[in-house]
């Protein structure tokens, strides 16, 4: 018993070892997945050594292509990138947001005490408008201004003057809002106390100073700032309106949280959607803000973009990462998250939009190697790249088998829709195959434009376009036909052999018992003639 176990298990080890060296030869048959987008060396330009992020989507605006792409899909957090969401909030919680006066709380103070980050250096009473704020906020990357406009829209909810889709207002007297909320709509009478905090790192972000603070660290509940606040309610469901499925916010300005992250791809998106609203490319894309003399001081003070795509000018270390075709948009860092950085660029009559997160040898470093990224990707693209029609509006593109049709035995398919999309300047019409998915065959009567299937166009393994495949041309319906197919396909059909066996079937046992009946009423009148006899 004993050797016949032994040799059961010797088989068992042998057929598991046989399944896992075919499981693997399986595996090693198929290609790997192709990247998106296309693909780009690192070895043209002065980033040979790149890519240097954890995650980088660039997309190409014009035709809506991805034209590269690195992890696009990973998880990671975005620091002050979060920024450009909480743009996107206030712009449209605040009415009348360029002229509405907001009073600087004492609780923005409160809230970003020890923290260390970037701040705009908004003083405590403060009258500025929500415009202002928002050119403090993006430009030199205030938490201070990010968090007053927050909580300002917060305190708009819980006085009912804004809800969220689907939810009633707060009702009643006994509807309080929270003590920062509360703060933020008090006019005067505040203590006047500047937000600056001992701690900050080299680049302090405040007036005239390049770049973030160093880290925007804080371990904690994000500068005291609830996750559940109404303002990060609303980040949170635009992000899932945009379609954005890796991204979840926690605060509106981008200090460390676990739950607080994104990825390139929804990056990109909600930049997208941000470059729609009224001021935020002129916002992002300025090198500088000077804000003017408030109430709370009599002088005008500049900040500088920490965006150094926009700097023509080297920074304390003698880097320059300056690229002239740029046009914005936002970074981030500190040390969970590293450099990152959201930037777009128009040249040549096209915009292209990147999002590059997680470079964190360079943050350690000093040298801001998510800029030589995104740098060397805006060169290639303006320089490679070109807009090609792979699909035009009436071309033919395939062909189905037509039934009922007179003298006609196919209908000719069309593209229902024109495409364009970014391709590299060297691939030709021969280079894009186009796969179609249609039915086996269609029906007269067909109406030129009606929709037969879909035609979708490849690049390299990667998709590039789908357009809807159509009727070249209108085809009547044959009754006679019809009547001639239909009926040839009934006469074929199984059921209907089955049905006329079935009756056959039945016509030869009543024969038989026809004949059977006969032939015993003719014995029968034998007998009855016997009988008489």
């Amino acid at each position: 018993m004993k050797i016949q176990k032994r040799r059961k298990n010797n088989w068992a080890r042998r057929l598991a070892a046989l399944a896992l060296a075919l499981l693997t030869a399986i595996c090693c048959a198929f290609p790997a997945a192709a990247s998106e987008g296309f693909a780009f060396g690192w070895d043209s330009d002065d980033n040979t050594d790149g890519p240097h992020c954890k995650s980088i989507l660039m997309l190409n605006l014009d035709t809506d292509t991805v034209v590269y792409s690195h992890n696009p899909d990973e998880r990671l957090p975005m620091a002050s990138m979060t920024k450009i969401m909480s743009y996107i909030v206030a712009y449209e919680a605040i009415p009348d947001i360029e002229n509405t006066i907001i009073t600087v709380p004492q609780s923005v103070v409160d809230d970003l005490e020890g923290t260390g980050s970037s701040l705009a250096d908004v003083v405590v009473g403060e009258q500025l408008t929500g415009l202002q704020l928002l050119w403090m906020m993006m430009v030199p990357s205030g938490n201070d201004a990010a968090l007053t406009l927050a909580e300002y829209v917060d305190s708009l909810y819980a006085s009912g003057q804004v809800t969220p889709p689907g939810q009633a207002a707060p009702e009643g007297e006994g509807a309080q809002a929270p003590a920062s909320a509360q703060a933020a709509s008090i006019e005067g009478g505040l203590e006047t106390a500047p937000l600056s905090q001992e701690g900050d790192g080299e680049e302090d972000g405040g007036p005239g100073q390049d770049g973030e603070s160093g880290p925007e660290e804080f371990t904690g509940d994000a500068a005291g700032y609830t996750p559940d606040s109404y303002f990060v309610q609303r980040m949170n469901a635009k992000a899932e309106e945009l379609g954005c499925r890796n991204t979840h916010f926690t605060n509106p300005h981008g200090l460390h949280n676990p739950e607080h992250y994104s990825t390139a791809r929804d990056m990109v998106t909600i930049a997208k959607y941000a470059m729609t609203l009224p001021n935020f490319t002129e916002i992002t894309g300025s090198a500088a803000y000077v804000k003017p003399a408030t109430n709370m001081s009599d002088e005008e003070v500049t900040f500088t973009n920490t965006n150094k795509l926009l700097l023509n000018y080297p920074d304390e270390y003698g880097n320059t990462y300056y690229y002239q075709s740029a046009t914005g948009i936002k970074t981030g860092s500190h040390d969970q998250a590293g450099w990152c950085v959201a930037a777009s660029c128009t040249a040549y009559g096209y915009t292209y939009v990147v999002a590059a997160l997680g470079d964190m040898e360079g943050y350690e470093m000093g040298i801001h190697r998510e800029m030589l990224d995104v740098r060397s990707l805006f060169r290639w693209a303006v320089t490679s790249l070109e807009k090609k029609t792979v699909a035009v509006q009436g071309e033919v593109l395939s062909a189905v088998d037509l039934e009922y049709a007179f003298q006609k035995d196919q209908l000719l398919l069309a593209a229902g829709k024109s495409a364009s999309v970014m391709l590299p300047e060297s691939v030709n019409a021969s280079s894009i195959l186009i796969t179609v998915d249609k039915p086996e065959s269609v029906q007269a009567p067909v109406r030129k434009g009606e929709q037969v299937g879909t035609a979708t166009l490849s690049y390299a393994n990667e998709v590039i376009a789908t357009v809807p495949l159509v009727a070249a041309e209108s085809v009547a319906r044959s009754d006679l036909i019809a009547g001639w197919e239909q009926g040839k396909s009934l006469l074929s059909s199984p059921w209907f052999l089955v049905v006329l066996f079935v009756i056959l079937a039945l016509v030869i046992v009543y024969l038989i018992l026809v004949v059977m009946y006969r032939r015993k009423q003719r014995l029968l009148r034998r007998v009855r003639k016997f009988r008489d006899m």
